[in-house]
Order: structure tokens, then C-alpha cells, then sequence
């Protein structure tokens, strides 16, 4: 009796070997690549927010430069006071309306109108608390600047609900994956305002007044725009839902959560200059960390994509594709960090002037840290993608605790040369944090995001050397 195989055609043996090779080519396929619905489109809307960002970054580089060289390091740190204390205002009482608008849209959980209503329900409340808050708070807190500066942090409040309204409207158009209209609205608002800041500087104009109006010009052009893109498709109509505006609100304030601990890891240390330093030294650090953010763009990029692609997907899909984003920030963060350590001695005194040499020691003890804070930040939108918006709030919680007991040990020794160092110090803890709170809550380890573990893939060579 012949052996089976010996009983089997030669073409049967062909088609078996053909079914086995398709179907490792089918594993592999599967190890690598996000659906074939959104696959082609992850990768345009990457790209697109990727260079949206890149020139967002450029139009930011830009201001940067001119209200330097425009304003001097004292008025320039008078500037970062003024429209940092009203926006931390804004960003702290924000119920966390925008990431919830984007996964409420994106999940079509509720009609567009219910969302769109419930989402400006609490953006009008939301102004309604800040403005009141803020005309006690800020003169307070600024009480040691001019009259003028004061008088300015005071009109720039006020244009709060600009500033509300015009994210609110961006996260609807980043919720229905329109990233073109998207991208194209986040623009408007610097763009108008480096545009003040040319006509300014050619006029030999250092006036902080019009650099301020430039600034609120440049968020209610945007809120426009937001709005007319936004009308093409959709019909603003009120429709109030008690479900929709309770279910909102209970995604918003888990995420505002990790927002505000997250803006307590990135500001309090300016916020603490602004209080202890002369003016002089918190424009030094703004300038270092302009410099040192200057990657920036690649992140925040691959977060938007992956929380409106993820979003839309089921969480084995959505997990693929926060992988994907992680290792391509890890690499190109890696190697742009890598050399702007090396040219910001000469980088900053070319660009911004000989009299912000002393922020390049500040600026290179900050670049580790915006590795690790870009990183972490693309595991924040991950995990919201996956319905953990929570998670982000615990990890920033415990970076929090290294940025207040470094911050109150370095700092007044070492002023904001200590403050760059917390503040990289914190954001390593976040991310660290950030690895181990989305392996026990998602399964998704720190191998499985380096692509360093695939089971899928581990299955298919297995069979194959079988």
C-alpha cells in the first residue's frame, strides 16, 4: 500500500503548498496592516496632518522668532504672562468637551445635532465661569506686571469664547475624519496672527496692544471657517438629548482629567516663573522650549490621526494602528532630538538673537524630555481611541508628583535651568506610567508597541518552519 502522500496528485500537492503560502501571506498581512478600509486613508490622513502640522510648526517657529526679536526678552516675557495665565484659565475649567465630541462622532452613539447641542451647551456654560473667575484671578496673579499687561491679560480673557467654540468645531470636523477641513482650520489662527507679527516687524512696531489683537484676530477667523466647513455637510439644528449631554460629559471630565495633569506637567513651571523669576529669565525658557518642542508637529500629528482612525475601528484594529503611529514617532523623534542637540548653540543665537544664548543649556536638558512627552502623548490618544480616557489622567497624575517635588527642589536654586530639568524628568515618568497602565487596562505591552512582540507574526514563522 502506498504511502497517502504518494496517493496525493502533484497539482494537489501545488494547491496545497499555494493555500499554505497564501495563507502565510494573509498572516503576515494581517500582522502589518490596519483594515483595508482605512488603510489607504490612515496613511493620506497621516501624511496630510503630518504636513499640517509641519507647517503649523513652521508658522509657530516663525512668531516665535519675530516676537522675539520684535519685543525684546523683557516684553517678551511680559507677553507669555499675559495669554498664559488667561489660557490656563480656559484650558481648567473645559469639561473635556473635544475628545468627547470626537469619539461621540465617530462612535454615531447619538445624531449630530443631539452631540453638536450638548457640546455647546457646556462650551457657553464653560464661558460663563471663566470669564468671572478670570477677571479676579488674573489681575491677581499679575499683580506684579505693569498696568498695561494687566489691562491686556484682561481683553485676551475675554475673548474666551472664540477660543472655546473654534476647538469645539475642529474636534467635530476630526470626529467625521474630515482632517483636510480639520487641518486647514487649526492653520488659520496662527497663520493670521504671523501675519500681524510680519507687518509689525516691518513697521518697526513693538507694541504689545497689536500683538494681542493679532492673537484674538486670528481665533475668531478660525471660528468662522470652522463653522462654514463644518455647514456644508451638516445642518446646525438644536436638538437637546438628556442621554447625549450626560453621556458627553462623562467622557469629558475622565479626559479632562488627564488634560489638566497634563497642563500642570507642561505649564506650572512657567506658571512658577512668572511668579519668582524676573521676566528676562521666563523668556529664556520660553525660547528653550520653543526650540526644544520644535518636533512637536510628528506627534501631536500621529495622535489626531490615530484617535480619529481609532475611533471608528474595533480595539484589535485600533490597536494596530496606535502601534504603527508609536514606532514612527519613536524613530523620527529619536534621531530630530539627536540633532538638535547638537546645533542649539548655534541654532538659537542665529535665529532668535545673541541675547537668548542662555537658554541653549535649558533647551538641550529639555530634548530628552519631548521624546518621552511625544511618545506618551501618542499613547494618550490610543487609549481614548480604545474608550480609556482615564487612563492618560493616571499616568500625568504621576508625573504631576515628580514635577511639583522637582520644581520646589530646583528651581530656587537653579532657576529655569532647574525647571527644564523637572519638567524632563516628569515627562519620562508619564511615559513609563503610560506603558504600564495600557498594558493591565488594553493588553497592549511596550513589545507589542516596538513590534518586538506579535503573536500573529510568531504563529505564521512557526507554521513555516514547520
Amino acid at each position: 500500500m502506498r504511502p497517502l502522500d504518494n496517493a496525493i496528485p502533484a497539482g494537489s500537492r501545488r494547491a496545497e503548498a499555494g493555500s499554505s503560502e497564501s495563507a502565510t501571506l494573509t498572516g503576515l498581512r494581517q500582522a502589518f496592516d490596519i483594515p483595508r478600509l482605512f488603510r489607504s486613508r490612515f496613511r493620506r490622513d497621516l501624511g496630510l496632518t503630518a504636513f499640517a502640522q509641519l507647517g503649523v510648526f513652521g508658522i509657530n517657529a516663525l512668531t516665535g522668532l519675530l516676537a522675539a526679536r520684535l519685543l525684546g526678552p523683557q516684553v517678551r516675557g511680559q507677553l507669555a504672562a499675559l495669554t498664559l495665565w488667561p489660557g490656563a484659565l480656559i484650558f481648567l475649567t473645559h469639561p473635556g468637551t473635544d475628545a468627547a465630541l470626537v469619539f461621540h462622532v465617530g462612535k454615531q452613539r447619538f445624531r449630530f445635532a443631539e452631540v453638536w447641542t450638548a457640546g455647546t451647551v457646556l462650551g457657553i456654560l464653560q464661558a460663563l465661569l471663566v470669564i468671572p473667575v478670570g477677571l479676579f484671578v488674573v489681575p491677581l496673579a499679575l499683580r506684579s506686571y505693569p498696568a498695561q499687561v494687566r489691562h491686556l491679560a484682561i481683553i485676551f480673557l475675554c475673548s474666551a469664547p472664540s477660543i472655546i467654540f473654534v476647538s469645539q468645531l475642529t474636534s467635530l470636523l476630526q470626529g467625521k475624519l474630515r482632517l483636510d477641513a480639520y487641518n486647514l482650520v487649526r492653520t488659520i489662527a496662527p497663520a493670521a496672527y504671523a501675519l500681524g507679527l510680519l507687518a509689525l516687524f516691518f513697521l518697526h512696531r513693538p507694541n504689545l496692544r497689536d500683538v494681542v489683537a493679532f492673537q484674538i484676530a486670528g481665533a475668531v477667523a478660525a471660528a468662522g471657517a470652522g463653522y462654514a466647513f463644518l455647514s456644508r455637510q451638516q445642518t446646525f439644528q438644536f436638538r437637546w438629548n438628556v442621554e447625549a449631554f450626560r453621556s458627553l460629559l462623562s467622557f469629558g471630565w475622565r479626559t479632562q482629567l488627564s488634560n489638566v495633569t497634563s497642563f500642570a506637567n507642561q505649564r506650572l513651571d512657567q506658571l512658577l516663573l512668572s511668579l519668582f523669576v524676573p521676566p528676562r529669565q521666563l523668556g529664556l525658557y520660553v525660547v528653550a522650549v520653543t526650540v526644544a518642542s520644535a518636533l512637536g508637529f510628528i506627534p501631536q500629528a500621529a495622535g489626531i490621526v490615530t484617535y480619529a482612525a481609532g475611533s471608528n475601528l474595533n480595539a484589535n484594529d485600533a490597536g494596530r494602528i496606535i502601534s504603527r503611529s508609536f514606532q514612527a514617532c519613536l524613530v523620527c523623534l529619536g534621531l530630530g532630538c539627536s540633532l538638535l542637540f547638537v546645533i542649539v548653540p548655534w541654532l538659537i543665537p542665529f535665529a532668535f538673537g545673541r541675547g537668548f544664548a542662555g537658554a541653549v543649556l535649558a533647551c538641550r536638558i529639555l530634548l530628552p524630555g519631548a521624546v518621552a512627552f511625544g511618545l506618551s502623548h501618542v499613547l494618550y490618544d490610543g487609549a481614548r481611541a480604545l474608550g480609556h480616557p482615564a487612563l492618560p489622567a493616571h499616568a500625568e497624575g504621576c508625573s504631576l508628583i515628580v514635577t511639583l517635588g522637582c520644581l520646589y527642589l530646583l528651581v530656587p536654586r537653579f532657576g529655569f535651568v532647574g525647571a527644564a530639568l523637572a519638567s524632563t524628568l516628569a515627562y519620562g515618568t508619564s511615559l513609563v506610567a503610560a506603558f504600564v497602565l495600557l498594558k493591565r487596562r488594553a493588553d497592549l505591552g511596550w513589545r507589542d508597541l516596538v513590534g518586538l512582540s506579535n503573536p500573529t507574526l510568531r504563529r505564521v514563522f512557526s507554521d513555516g518552519s514547520r
